[in-house]
């Protein structure tokens, strides 16, 4: 467990969530014919190239709240979405997550201001986890129930629960030290439980295990905003290519899709196990707010060594 890896987690996420921003909503097919390789950040939506999405937003908005609180307090992660919903600089919010924002403004309590409802089961919960994955890595009955709380606020459905733990729980054994990366999908598969998420988990670690190409598999495990979709192929794209980050969220782009998540989170992911030290310094350089997502990271990894010495 080291400050390098925290740090990584959450810089990563917004570096894929930049890098796949440009192209999200387009076919596989047709970004890799038009622009191979993603490995630079490019301008479009209204966004400079290197600005991240609503995915790092969101995400900020949990780890500033950890931080100022000292654990997850899903009433002020709440209040920190309307915050976020006010200044308007939304760039790109989902139905979900505005939906529960709304009722969250109207003052219906968090634990029922969520989108319920299969249309709920959407990755805007799994999009900005990270935090809890970082702050509860030395406990995982608390990090279950930290994913619960802070997905119900928006998406008050069991899929999206177990996406956003699925990520959580990935992240939290990234950061606290080696992993089996043969038996990792199944383990995560196991801690989630019983659930179309762990099933499609269960079908990526198939795929893995007879080689299957990323874009192939991408192809079967699906790419679109369906949590059960986005959790998996963005594991997929990490266990892939573990030690290479570059080339995993290069990847989850070259999918297709909601590609800004899907990179977002396989970046997250990537970024907890290799640290900053392993991504490309002109994508640390050039992404928003690079000091300050890597800062963050860093003082949630002090806060555990804090709690650790109570």
């Amino acid at each position: 467990m080291t400050q390098d890896k925290f740090a990584g987690c959450l810089l990563g996420l917004a570096i894929g969530d930049a890098l796949g921003m440009p192209f999200e909503g387009m076919r596989g097919e047709v970004i890799r014919k038009r622009y191979g390789e993603v490995t630079e950040f490019l301008p479009a939506r209204g966004l400079a190239a290197g600005q991240y999405t609503d995915d790092t937003k969101m995400m900020l908005c949990i780890a500033e709240s950890i931080l100022e609180k000292g654990h997850v307090d899903p009433e002020d992660v709440a209040q920190r979405f309307v915050g976020w919903f006010d200044a308007d600089d939304l760039r790109g919010i989902g139905r979900s997550c505005l939906e529960g924002i709304l009722n969250v403004k109207r003052r219906i309590s968090w634990r029922e201001s969520g989108r319920r409802g299969k249309w709920a089961a959407g990755n805007g919960t799994a999009m900005r986890i990270a935090p809890v994955g970082l702050i509860d890595s030395r406990d995982l009955k608390r990090l279950r129930e930290d994913c619960w709380a802070t997905s119900v606020i928006t998406h008050n459905n069991p899929e999206a629960v177990a996406g956003a733990t699925a990520v959580a729980y990935a992240i939290a054994r990234l950061v606290s030290g080696e992993v089996d990366k043969e038996a990792f999908l199944p383990e995560i598969a196991t801690f989630v439980g019983d659930s179309e998420m762990a099933r499609n988990l269960e079908q990526a670690q198939g795929l893995l295990s007879t080689g299957t190409p990323t874009e192939e598999a991408l192809a079967v495990l699906g790419t679109s905003g369906y949590v059960v979709e986005t959790g998996a192929s963005a594991l997929y794209c990490f266990l892939r290519t573990p030690g290479n980050f570059m080339t995993t969220v290069a990847s989850a782009v070259k999918g297709g899709g909601d590609t800004d998540t899907i990179a977002a989170i396989a970046g997250a992911i990537s970024g907890a196990y290799n640290g900053v030290a392993s991504m490309p310094q002109h994508l640390v350089e050039q992404v928003e707010d690079s000091m300050k997502l890597q800062e963050l990271g860093q003082d949630i990894y002090r806060l555990i060594g804090s709690h650790k010495g109570r």
